[in-house]
């Protein structure tokens, strides 16, 4: 319905920046409020009750979930519960009112699968992990260093999800992301209710591009197609990098490369060993890095694919360190 309200559900790691983004631009439009999500976290200093969050006891949360009154909830940083209610954004949808909300990766998912017409789901995220380990020290200066290392390795997890939104925003300015995001709302008024987006040029929908990059180990060689690193294009966003990557190779030699995986209980899918994102207006580059071997790699037998060793390949500084961490 052409109508109805527009949820825009800003997705990315911890430290990217979500909230800081949102709060700059809701002032910015009319008839645009940040959705309060359920929590049972702690109330922090300069936060209200029932304006980013609603807190509430766990066992209030879980009466909310037998209720059917969220429409996803996820279990995030420190055992703290999330949830999106379900009345809130019902009644907002239908009565043409937009809504703004940081949400994790996985209950974005959710919302894009109940309100499949109405969300519009962003990314953001700094262009490289050690910004975001940086703004996590700010934030929280006295955090573990065991929970910052969990975050950074959840933060590859969360990475990527970038395909399956509809934009990408970098944010390693705050002030040029602010305006990117304010032209992203703006677009999508636009498109959706043909309301004035005289506040900048409209911005087209999915101008990112995403690769898949295999560091297949034998011994102290790499597997390489034609003398690089085997790089393979993702047309299909709906599929996950990694299996990208083991269809391609399987498809070429026979066999799947077997790939490292990062042990995160919320996800059940492997992470990538580094992310590359590279910005070359207007379009966003997006390259996921595997790690892995392959069952039989004395079996490889075609004359473009070779092992060699990586001192004789032009490896970028991050690549490099990958190949010398355990």
């Amino acid at each position: 319905m052409p109508h109805e309200g527009i949820l825009f559900v800003l997705v990315g790691p911890s430290g990217a920046g979500k909230n800081t983004l949102m709060q700059r631009v809701k002032g910015h439009f009319d008839n645009l409020t940040q959705l309060a999500t359920m929590t049972t976290r702690s109330m922090r200093e300069g936060e209200a009750q029932g304006r980013e969050h609603w807190f509430v006891s766990p066992d209030e949360f879980t009466s909310m979930i037998e209720r059917n009154q969220l429409v996803e909830w996820q279990r995030v940083h420190l055992d703290d519960l999330y949830g999106t209610p379900r009345k809130t954004v019902d009644e907002a949808l239908i009565a043409s009112h937009d809504l703004i909300a940081d949400i994790e990766c996985l209950g974005a998912e959710q919302i894009q699968k109940a309100y499949p017409h109405n969300a519009v789901l962003i990314f953001i995220t700094p262009s490289s992990l050690d910004i975001l380990a940086q703004r996590i020290l700010k934030r929280t200066p006295d955090i573990e260093p065991k929970e910052l290392a969990h975050r950074l390795e959840r933060a590859k997890f969360e990475m990527t999800f970038a395909p399956q939104c509809t934009y990408l925003v970098l944010n390693d300015d705050v002030e040029q992301a602010t305006v990117q995001l304010r032209h992203i709302i703006a677009s999508e008024r636009l498109r959706r209710r043909g309301e004035d987006a005289s506040d900048g040029p409209i911005i087209p929908r999915h101008v990112f591009h995403i690769r898949t990059v295999g560091l297949i180990r034998a011994g102290e060689h790499l597997l390489t197609l034609d003398g690089e690193l085997p790089d393979f294009g993702v047309r299909d966003y709906d599929e996950l990098p990694h299996v990208a990557l083991q269809r391609a190779i399987e498809q070429a030699l026979g066999q799947p490369p077997l790939l490292e995986e990062v042990a995160d209980s919320r996800f059940d899918f492997t992470a990538p060993s580094h992310v590359s994102i590279i910005a070359r207006p207007p379009d966003i580059h997006l390259t996921f890095y595997y790690r892995g071997s392959l069952p039989t790699p004395d079996a490889v037998s075609q004359p473009d694919w070779t092992w060699r060793s990586p001192a004789t390949l032009d490896l970028a500084p991050a690549v490099t360190e990958l190949l010398v961490t355990p």
